[in-house]
């Protein structure tokens, strides 16, 4: 799969530019800075500045920041290659100096801008604050990196457009190892993003030790295995699935962020999403009966705190620990998704609303709430909540976090409140980010980096007054889907960097093709330090259809961003920059073997691809080809845990199992089989029970094979017997059906499931005559 793939030749040593369709080396003219975020003013000056011999900085005549700073210039020098730039002689060398200046412009929170310049003697980065410095700095390195000859004169002013810019990452899912923070924190950095939201609680699992409550790390920190497999023992997990972040841990990562400029954001999830908790102390839960096991499924579970005296002194000895922890000046309270079928079925609960003169079980939220900021208001805190908050009346001073859209936030700001948008069109980073048939799990629809970087966070319906309340933007990544930490990167990166030039550069002028030109740049600073971004912007998908007798295909070559132009070879030969141009559709005799690879110039986007073009492969559709029927959108998913090294992605629809796949040329087969997987039923929704797996028996589930329509005439049955509770991709017997003429849409839709059991797909095949 593609997310493997190094991106070593993406841009050759010694290669810093992309313009005019050529590659420019460092000793050339530079015509443009390949920085990201993109500045707010960029000049041009006269002359190069020759670095053959290094870049002298005196620590003698530098204040502590700029040591500071300088040392961590160097050290992302050296990540670079570049560690031997810098050096300690004032002589014979230019120098890099920082000085300090009065505040560029008054506004709430630090003053984040800075200046640099580049002349012919030397280097000046000057700022009002060590983040000024910082960022300074970030840009000089993305500016020198792989570059150890001249680079031309540039003058540079920059500020940020908003005051958040930040990364929210799911730990509480699937958790991830402090190794891992540290490098996201360091990317982060390294785009001017500074804030860090951390989701440390959840449902299923509780990620942040609290010393006077060890049940909650003990009990709530683990779940008996990450989701159940169907054959027992099979592929279980050795012992409980999770773990927690001690805070010894919390105060390294808390403090490696702040020397990077990024403040670490904890949500601590309430009044819903509360089931880890309240399985490790359920005295303070609204159910009838005391929770007592941790869920091993996703979906919105109905577990809310009860909103009682002794629940809010828990809350606030957790609270007071955690803002011991962290500094921030904001403490995220969740609020989301909280069903209230406890609280209305609670005889207690209804007593207290009703005592405290409340109309519902929404205002009881916010009434619940309220009182929580209260206290974080007392300890000199903001509360930040998603935009569920506004529900039943917004707390005095709360701030919104909007992710159902904009609207969550245009209300905020209307109101008079602070609000961050990150809406989950396209600003959650667990959907996918292309249409490809290797991409790695992830939610549909796509939101592709395109989107994200052209994402319009200033919303028309506010005034510029109202304007001023949203903070900023946010990228989210929630992880019930994304497995493991490669898999985490490959959804974040490089969208986090489209996100940072969207937070951190002026409105306009925008250009996306002049930020993939820049972006070649950045994905080899983020191979250097060991990240694996994905390269589906840039990398070549080939879509084949059998033409004529079947001995032939039509392949159409696209990439997503268009930047470049497609070279490709079909005569078992590696394709290179002087290969054929892709212009129009090909026509290639089957079977073929098809290399093809997008440049910019001479240089290579990513890495070529190998496609084996057979008629049986040109007919095949992976499920990541097919449209969920009806509205629904679907949700592409491996089996968890880990099946094989394969790692098959599946489709599944909760609501209704069916696909359709597009106009299918039943002129060229009268055969088919499936792959597909089954899984337990682990979705929790609506604060529906789930169904028992002891309910489920042997089952006559099939898959009904219609044309036209899922009304459409009956085609075949495909028994799903053979698949039945066997962990895995398992490919079914091949089916029959009668000759059919002409292109027709095929539904497969699964019937007579047990309530139990989720069948999911991962392609399907056509099979019969000549299978070239």
């Amino acid at each position: 799969m593609r997310m493997f793939w190094k991106i070593g030749l993406l841009l050759p040593l010694g290669l810093v530019a992309i313009a005019s369709g050529t590659v420019k080396s460092s000793a050339q003219q530079q015509d443009s800075v390949s920085v990201i975020p993109e500045p707010a003013h960029v000049s041009r000056g006269n002359g190069t500045l020759d670095l053959r011999h290094g870049l002298g900085f005196d620590t003698s005549v530098a204040d502590a920041d700029a040591v500071g700073v300088a040392r961590y210039l160097q050290g992302l020098l050296a990540t670079t290659g570049d560690g031997g730039l810098m050096k300690s002689s004032t002589k014979g060398v230019p120098q890099l100096r920082f000085a300090h200046r009065a505040v560029h412009v008054p506004r709430a929170g630090e003053d984040e801008s800075y200046s640099l310049e580049v002349g012919a003697d030397g280097i000046v980065i000057a700022a009002s604050s060590r983040a000024g410095y910082l960022y300074g700095a970030i840009s000089l390195w993305q500016m020198l990196a792989h570059n150890s000859g001249e680079v031309a004169a540039w003058r540079i002013e920059d500020e940020p457009r908003f005051r958040w810019r930040g990364i929210m990452l799911d730990s509480a899912r699937h958790m991830q190892s402090e190794k891992f923070i540290l490098q996201l924190l360091d990317y982060m950095a390294e785009h001017k993003l500074n804030r860090f939201h951390w989701h440390l609680t959840d449902d299923q699992g509780w990620r942040i030790e609290i010393t006077r409550y060890p049940r909650l790390t003990a009990v709530g920190g683990y779940r008996p295995q990450t989701m159940p497999p169907y054959q027992p023992g099979s592929f279980a997990p050795t012992g409980p699935y999770g773990g927690f972040y001690t805070q010894e841990q919390i105060r390294r990562i808390v403090a490696y962020a702040r020397e990077r400029n990024i403040t670490v954001v904890p949500e601590i999830e309430m009044p819903g999403h509360a089931t880890a908790p309240l399985v490790a102390y359920p005295e303070y839960g609204s159910a009838a009966k005391p929770l007592t096991s941790m869920p091993v499924g996703w979906g919105i579970y109905p577990n809310l705190y009860s909103p009682k005296d002794a629940t809010f002194a828990f809350l606030e000895d957790i609270l007071t620990e955690v803002m011991e922890l962290f500094p921030s000046e904001y403490i995220h309270v969740g609020g989301d998704e909280a069903i209230k079928n406890q609280w209305k079925e609670n005889p207690e609960i209804q007593q207290k609303l009703h005592a405290l003169g409340l109309h519902d079980e929404d205002a009881l939220q916010s009434w619940f709430m309220a009182r929580i900021e209260k206290f974080i208001n007392a300890h000199g805190r903001k509360m930040v909540g998603w935009d569920e908050i506004l529900q039943g009346g917004l707390s005095q001073n709360a701030t919104v976090m909007s992710w159902r859209g904009m609207q969550g936030g245009i209300a905020a700001a209307k109101q008079g409140h602070d609000a961050i948008l990150t809406p989950n069109r396209p600003l959650y980073f667990n959907y996918r980010q292309s249409e490809a048939t290797d991409e790695p799990a992830g939610r549909d629809p796509v939101n592709s980096l395109a989107d994200v970087y052209n994402f319009q966070a200033q919303p028309a319906e506010l005034t510029p007054a109202e304007q001023t309340h949203i903070l900023g933007v946010q990228g989210s990544i929630w992880t019930e889907y994304i497995l493991t930490e490669d898999r985490v990167q490959h959804m974040l990166f490089p969208r986090a960097a489209a996100l940072a030039e969207l937070a951190w550069s002026p409105t306009a002028p925008k250009d996306f093709m002049d930020f993939l030109q820049r972006l070649p740049a950045d994905l080899k600073r983020a191979e250097d330090a060991g990240l694996e971004p994905a390269l589906s912007v840039y990398e070549v998908e080939a879509h084949a259809m059998p033409v004529g007798a079947g001995d032939h295909a039509s392949v159409i070559l696209s990439t997503q961003g268009a930047l470049g132009q497609i070279h490709y070879t079909v005569d078992g030969s590696q394709v290179s920059a002087t290969s054929p141009t892709y212009r129009e559709p090909l026509s290639v005799r089957l079977p073929a073997t098809l290399h093809a690879l997008a440049f910019e110039g001479n240089t290579a986007l990513g890495r070529p691809i190998t496609q084996q073009i057979t008629l049986a492969s040109a007919l095949r559709r992976d499920s990541r080809e097919l449209d969920p029927c009806g509205n629904s959108a679907g949700i592409q998913m491996e089996q968890d845990p880990i099946r094989n090294a394969e790692r098959p992605v599946f489709r599944v629809v909760y609501s209704r199992p069916c696909c359709v796949y597009r106009k299918a040329d039943l002129d060229r087969f009268t055969r088919l089989t499936v792959g597909v997987g089954s899984i337990p039923y682990i979705f929790q929704s609506q604060g529906k029970q789930l169904p028992s797996r002891s309910d489920a028996t042997s089952t006559q589930a099939q898959i009904a094979v219609h044309i036209d329509s899922c009304t459409g005439e009956l085609l075949a049955k495909v028994p799903l017997q053979p698949a039945y509770r066997k962990d895995g991709l398992i490919t079914l017997p091949a089916v029959s059906f009668p000759r059919q003429t002409g292109q027709h849409d095929m539904c497969f839709a699964v019937e007579g499931a047990d309530a139990a059991t989720v069948w999911v797909l991962n392609y399907i095949q056509p099979m019969g005559g000549d299978e070239r």
